[in-house]
């Protein structure tokens, strides 16, 4: 074999750079779930190369010793001395190639990775060979699209999936009526026997004319032992040749499973497989022991229900409805005034028209509707752009619902909003087509195309009323549930639902007539005691909340009261995420009786009441954000 694995020597003066694309894909407070993250990367990477209406992704998880020691030494022998090295810092690196396990995934229906191979350095025109081989940080999903993601840096995922930091990939390249196989590794700067390298390695040929540049392998023998080696499904001769990408992931993280793969293809990837979009298969074993499953818009209810998603089927059904018939029963509201920020307001309902009524009426009953939002997007310095999204209701009548769903072009957005709406059982699906909206979203997201933020290097300072555009969207299930329902004129009973969990039963009768063995007798559980009544009661009003007297009969009037307020947070405690970027008490609206008012900062104020008739109101909070307010007393 020609073919083997290159890395650039470094040369004195030369800055000494160690890949961090694998980062981008940590959460700060989130594991790293290398089964989801490789899921998230290839499907939205199939989508956005798609030729044909349906794309095809196949998962192949093979446990060792699915590839021998000889197979292993055939494709590894040039790259383990690299391996090896104490820079690189890979741990339990064997002393020559051994047998290991592998993950193979392929797509089908697309173009496959095409491009100039030949193309070394920067040109206008995209090149997605380019980009995936030769580019780290550079995506070929320009910002002007609606799918996948934009940061360049997924396709570190295969690497970081496996144990040596390596893949191999074959590409049947349409235009181009080529085969072509490549592969890169990412370590360290490091050094071997031979010299000080670069951490970036890559598998293919080199030419005399060109030293720098690692060409890739066309050979038949080559391919062959490719396709031979790693069970690889796609046909590459003759005009059955099948274009699209397949990429092996040695000695494959053993987190990366066929369930996992699965569970996270259901609940992240249901829409575009609903929408005939998308089909998934799955294989996993050895020899007589390989089994294999096709998940796609005709079985995937059958597949949901063998997985750990409590509401999997109701989402299914809401989801179902938004591709079918659901977008023609679409009641379409006002717009918000052009040249403002969006906000959610009564006067966007039309509250008297009587399809809106009907519109309540079906909502109440438990039936899905459908509501088409209005929108403008403005990039910085250029003109509005006319958009929107579609947001589908349901009330769950008999349990607590599930919370809100956000699909951006093709992908669910997980973690948009991991709560449930307040005070509503409900399933809520968000779509946003492709369009604007979604371009802005999309810049929105970090690489691992989790959630919105307005922190991202490729939203800030892009577009006008950016961030409140965002909470707008967010914030659509909450309003509209609570208008259908009629219930945002009624107390926030359950504001402190995150903040108080249930008493624990730890140490009390009940918990340890249940632990002791052999003992018949039944145990009634013990009832909490009731809540011991409060000096003060919490109401919502339209932008903020007042705080007023409440139970005069049984409280005394407090000397004091602190009042802490936060916007709610996807994940973590609101409070300690509070940023005076959000708001200031002491530059809002506040109107106040019979109360002296000592301490107003940041999200605290105190006070003192002077009678049992005060009565405190803050409002000018951004209305599309949900608001925590903490009241106690202070002696």
């Amino acid at each position: 074999m020609t073919a083997a694995w290159h890395f650039t020597r470094h040369e004195p003066g030369q800055p000494i750079i160690n890949p961090i694309g694998g980062e981008h894909f940590d959460e700060s407070d989130e594991e790293w779930a290398p089964g989801e993250t490789l899921v998230r990367e290839c499907i939205q990477n199939s989508l956005d190369a798609r030729r044909e209406k349906e794309v095809s992704v196949n998962f192949q998880i093979r446990p060792a010793p699915a590839m021998s020691a000889q197979t292993a030494d055939y494709w590894f022998r040039t790259l383990w001395p690299h391996l090896r090295s104490r820079d690189c810092r890979l741990p339990n690196v064997p002393d020559f190639p051994s047998a290991g396990g592998f993950v193979v995934v392929e797509d089908f229906g697309t173009v496959g990775l095409e491009g100039d191979v030949r193309q070394g350095g920067l040109r206008d025109e995209d090149n997605r060979f380019f980009n995936f081989f030769r580019a780290d940080g550079l995506s070929g999903n320009p910002l002007n699209g609606t799918s996948g993601g934009s940061w360049g840096v997924g396709k570190s995922v295969f690497n970081r999936c496996s144990d040596i930091h390596a893949f191999l990939a074959l590409t049947v390249r349409r235009t181009e009526n080529d085969v072509a196989v490549i592969g890169k590794v990412l370590l360290r700067h490091h050094r071997t026997s031979d010299g000080e390298f670069h951490a970036v390695g890559q598998f293919g040929r080199k030419e005399q004319l060109h030293a720098q540049l690692v060409l890739p392998e066309s050979s038949e023998e080559v391919i062959r032992r490719l396709v031979q080696d790693f069970g690889l499904t796609r046909p590459v001769s003759g005009l059955s040749a099948e274009p699209g990408l397949s990429v092996v992931i040695p000695y494959a993280d053993n987190r990366i499973t066929a369930e996992g793969i699965k569970g996270i293809v259901i609940r992240e990837y249901f829409h575009p497989i609903l929408s005939g979009n998308l089909r998934v298969r799955v294989s996993h074993g050895i020899g007589m022991d390989r089994q294999s499953d096709e998940i796609h818009r005709d079985n995937i209810f059958d597949h949901a229900s063998g997985i750990r998603w409590s509401a999997g089927s109701r989402v299914l059904d809401l989801a179902k409805w938004s591709v079918e018939d659901g977008p023609r029963h679409a009641y379409l509201l006002a717009e918000s005034p052009p040249g403002k920020p969006p906000v959610w307001d009564e006067q966007l309902l039309r509250t008297d028209d009587p399809a809106f009524q009907e519109l309540c009426s079906r909502f109440q009953k438990g039936e899905p509707v459908a509501i088409r939002v209005p929108l403008r997007v403005q990039r910085t310095g250029e003109r509005p752009e006319k958009c929107g999204f579609v947001v589908y209701l349901q009330r769950d009548l008999t349990g607590p619902g599930f919370r809100p769903v956000f699909v951006r072009g093709c992908i669910v957005v997980p973690n948009a909003k991991q709560r449930a709406v307040r005070n509503q059982s409900i399933f809520a699906l968000v779509t946003i087509e492709e369009g604007p909206l979604a371009v802005m979203l999309r810049a929105a997201e970090p690489p691992a195309n989790t959630h919105w933020s307005e922190d991202t290097g490729n939203f800030m300072g892009r577009y006008e009323h950016g961030s409140k555009t965002i909470n707008f969207v967010i914030g659509a299930p909450k309003f509209l549930a609570d208008a259908l329902s009629d219930a945002r004129s009624e107390r926030d009973l359950y504001v402190w639902a995150d903040l108080f969990p249930l008493p624990s039963t730890e140490g009390t009768e009940a918990n340890e007539g249940r632990k002791r063995k052999g003992d018949k007798k039944t145990v009634e559980p013990i009832d909490p005691p009731p809540p011991r009544p409060k000096p003060f009661k919490i109401e919502q009003v339209s932008g903020g909340f007042t705080v007023a007297r409440d139970n005069i009969q049984s409280t005394k009037l407090p000397e004091a009261v602190e009042v802490r307020v936060a916007y709610d947070t996807s994940r973590g405690n609101p409070f300690q995420k509070y940023d005076t970027a959000d708001f200031r008490l002491e530059k809002l609206n506040r109107d106040h009786r019979d109360i002296d008012l000592q301490e107003c900062a940041g999200n605290r104020l105190v006070f003192r009441p002077v009678s049992d008739d005060f009565k405190l109101q803050v409002s000018g909070f951004d209305v599309n954000r949900d608001v925590i307010v903490k009241v106690s007393t202070v002696d």
